[in-house]
């Protein structure tokens, strides 16, 4: 539903932030409250260890203080995404990430002077009943205790990262707001093309409306890409350099290291894919035959295959995705009402917007979701599985602060969890071939883009890291090159290839978080062995995933996994969706020939 402006949607459809502050002003004055707060940190400098007493009061301290900064930072980032062009709150948001590193510099001696402790004195502290609260944290903070820096170099690296989100956010500016990609005629009607809405629009199922949003976005793209390049290079580089600094041998490591992840998740992942690859060269040919056409272009692989110009209203929608995962039981349920009535979600779609969609949440308050809602199936789709994220996180504040946050390689297994019992609901009770149809490709969809093409495009940053960590330089020109390269390996004959697509690696805000991306693949392979476990009662599985939700980030998320029977470091997860993404394709040609 596309709008001129916020101001016309109406109320019940934008996300409340009221319940944490009722104006801005009532922000800037925690804000400043805060900022004078945040040096008591410094009372217990060179005398933590003195005492488990004063062990956990810097602790509680500490962590209560972070929850306080992140209320801020969540009310802040959402006003700023409500529109990226308003420079107030482009000015609040960047306040509050200042004051974030700031608190990073104050409480920089904590880390250190825990891991000076002797080993006997810390054996001690950890086998205490005042510090049982906080037993995991200090474990998991002693097995990082090679790769922690003394107070002084940390307080320099977190001055030297301060800066670190002006990259993303740089690119995100720059692609949703200063860009202008034209009008476009869209079922009819003249619509100005955006990053957002060209998500909808690349799926029309006019071809010469596909064709001309792609090339009127690749052109556009293409006049900034030295921008662009070197943009993301920085933030990479960057991310080398603080990965040396903390002496790990690469970016990769850094990023498996911090959640304990075993290397060989990484590897079985990429073995399995690139063994693999017929499976995802088998479901282009099926948009090909479906589609009728001659050659499948890059433009076309996005391509409603039903045709139908149903659209959902947003009252629809709910009803649909409480009847879809009623499976999960009426709690569940009614925390998924309760985000509907108490106004989690904004679903307007408008330039200045930003075209991000995600969930975000502070410790203590109801979580948030953005989306840009234009009524289609998918968005009813998109809309689960950020509701998956929202209830995880709300699910999750059984925990302590400091065991609240789930570890990303989780978090993706709550939301993909939701997309694909969603989808199951239709496939299974809707006696419209249409919608039957919509929802096996919906499936298919989500694991072509979270399995496949993530592993396509983490590639990307796993040759550029490659490159950087063996001291060369990488230039826009050789980004444009490897995503042509890595398209052409993973669709082989199967989508024909042109230069335009070189450019849309810039579309990609996932890059300026190293490593993201193959978790969105280790995310969709464990939902699917999940919800396939849950629609088909087995092995307790509801029971366990019902108590998974609630664990947060209380263990390693290869160990929270594991306690529900999912082991990444074995090819079985991975076989499991492949096998099952080759049964949908046979299945969605069966239905739609019938």
């Amino acid at each position: 539903m596309n709008y001129q402006s916020r101001n016309e949607i109406e109320e019940k459809y934008k996300w409340d932030l009221t319940k944490r502050y009722q104006n801005d002003e009532a922000w800037e004055k925690d804000f400043q409250k805060l900022k004078k707060a945040l040096n008591n940190i410094l009372i217990y400098k060179n005398s933590v260890l003195k005492s488990e007493q004063n062990l956990f009061a810097a602790l509680e301290l500490k962590f209560k203080l972070k929850c306080n900064l992140e209320k801020l930072y969540c009310y802040a980032n959402c006003k700023h995404d409500e529109d990226v062009a308003n420079h107030k709150y482009s000015l609040m948001l960047n306040k509050i990430i200042s004051l974030l590193y700031d608190f990073s510099e104050k409480e920089a001696y904590l880390t250190p002077e825990i891991l000076k402790g002797s080993k006997t004195l810390l054996k001690k502290y950890l086998s205490s009943k005042l510090l049982k609260k906080y037993r995991f944290y200090l474990t998991n903070l002693l097995r990082e205790k090679d790769h922690h820096l003394n107070e002084k170099e940390e307080q320099i690296v977190s001055k030297l990262t301060s800066t670190r989100s002006v990259n993303e956010n740089l690119s995100n500016v720059l692609t949703n707001s200063i860009i202008n990609y034209g009008k476009i005629i869209v079922d009819g009607q003249k619509i100005e093309l955006l990053n957002s809405n060209y998500r909808q629009i690349i799926t029309n199922k006019n071809r010469k409306t596909r064709k001309e949003a792609f090339l009127k976005l690749t052109t556009n793209l293409k006049k900034y890409e030295t921008i662009y390049g070197m943009n993301l290079i920085a933030s990479m580089k960057q991310a080398k350099s603080l990965s040396e600094i903390y002496k790990f041998k690469s970016v990769l490591e850094m990023d498996l290291f911090s959640s304990n992840i075993p290397n060989k998740v990484v590897n079985t992942l990429y073995e399995v894919i690139e063994q693999r690859l017929n499976v995802y060269q088998k479901y282009f040919k099926m948009i090909k035959k479906n589609l009728q056409l001659k050659e499948l272009e890059y433009y076309d692989k996005e391509a409603e295959l039903i045709s139908t110009d149903k659209k959902f209203t947003i009252e629809e929608t709910k009803s649909i995705l409480l009847k879809s995962l009623e499976v999960l039981g009426k709690d569940y349920t009614n925390l998924l009402k309760k985000a509907f009535d108490e106004r989690w979600i904004d679903f307007g779609c408008y330039k200045g917007k930003t075209s991000l969609i995600y969930s975000i949440c502070n410790y203590g308050d109801n979580p948030l979701v953005l989306t840009n809602y234009l009524g289609k199936f998918n968005d009813i789709s998109t809309l689960a599985h950020e509701l998956g994220h929202a209830l995880h996180s709300y699910l999750s504040m059984e925990m302590s602060y400091h065991e609240f946050y789930h570890d990303i390689l989780t978090a993706e297994v709550a939301s993909l969890t939701n997309e694909i019992l969603f989808s199951n609901y239709i496939i299974n009770n809707s006696n419209n071939k249409d919608l039957k149809l919509k929802a096996i490709y919906n499936i298919l969809h989500t694991i072509q883009n979270n399995l496949y093409d993530a592993c396509l495009e983490g590639k990307l940053e796993n040759e550029v890291y490659d490159i950087l960590e063996n001291g060369n330089e990488v230039s826009t020109e050789m980004l444009n090159e490897m995503i042509y390269k890595f398209r052409k390996e993973y669709y082989g004959v199967s989508v024909k290839l042109n230069d335009n697509i070189s450019t849309m690696w810039i579309r990609r805000m996932h890059y300026f978080n190293p490593y993201y991306l193959f978790k969105y693949a280790t995310g969709v392979s464990s939902a699917i062995y999940i919800s396939k476990k849950i629609l088909n009662n087995k092995d307790n599985m509801k029971e366990k995933y019902l108590k998974f939700l609630k664990k947060g980030g209380s263990n390693y998320p290869t160990e929270l996994l594991l306690e529900m029977g999912v082991d990444l470091t074995k090819p079985e997860v991975y076989n499991e969706a492949i096998n099952y993404m080759d049964y949908l394709i046979d299945q969605f040609n069966k239905v739609s020939e019938e």
